[in-house]
């Protein structure tokens, strides 16, 4: 992808030693009592511009579509490679624009022709952003929207069992309210049995006693 570098430095200032490429992936270090060998660090996706970072996959698709559709002949492209080229000599930028277009009109570019040019780019870009913007409202729907509808179930779900365990939980207090009446109850009524068994036991003691004791009498008196 020769000439996507080459449009690329159209836009950005690429330079081995710009500090304002971050690495990313660093492989680790050896410890220190091994010798470290040389580790080649891959730029980073992302480039510092005054305007912020840029994405370096993004950078390429929308450059690489630009690329495809290239205009033939002098076009906007062209220019700004006039004005970076100028833009290493010591002038101001009007000067810069003014001999840039001087090398356009040598081969019979007018300055609408070039916005013309600059224009069908944009066009070309905000394409690009219709594509993009297309793939990640699908996304979403694919992504996130799934996970949503499954979100929203288990809310549902969880309310449900919820409401559930309430159900359950009531049901067991008045089943336990129940239980401990029931015990209360049984405690009264074996007092209650017990008692009466005394009664029994010594009101029948007492009339066996009784007769007996009439029998020992008559079988003494009565002879």
């Amino acid at each position: 992808m020769g000439f996507i570098k080459n449009l690329k430095s159209l836009f950005i200032e690429e330079n081995s030693t710009d500090p304002q490429v971050e690495p990313e992936n660093m492989e680790p270090t050896a410890p220190a009592d091994t010798p470290s060998k040389p580790v080649n660090v891959p730029r980073e996706s992302t480039l510092s511009t005054p305007k912020g970072k840029l994405d370096q996959r993004f950078l390429d698709t929308l450059l690489n579509a630009m690329e495809e559709q290239n205009l033939e002949g002098f076009d906007y492209l062209e220019f700004r490679q006039a004005l970076k080229s100028l833009g290493r000599m010591n002038m101001d930028e009007a000067t810069r624009f003014k001999s840039a277009f001087a090398m356009a009109q040598t081969m019979n570019v007018t300055p609408s022709e070039l916005t013309r040019t600059a224009t069908v780019y944009l066009d070309i870009l905000n394409k690009e952003q219709k594509k993009f913007s297309e793939a990640l409202a699908n996304q979403e729907k694919t992504q996130i929207n799934v996970r949503q509808e499954r979100l929203s179930w288990l809310d549902e779900t969880i309310l449900k069992h919820q409401q559930e365990i309430e159900s359950l939980m009531a049901s067991i207090n008045t089943h336990r309210k129940e239980a401990e009446q029931l015990k209360a109850e049984l405690d009264e009524v074996h007092q209650k049995m017990v008692v009466t068994q005394d009664q029994f036991t010594r009101t029948h003691t007492f009339l066996v006693e009784e007769i007996n004791s009439d029998i020992s009498k008559m079988e003494q008196y009565l002879k």
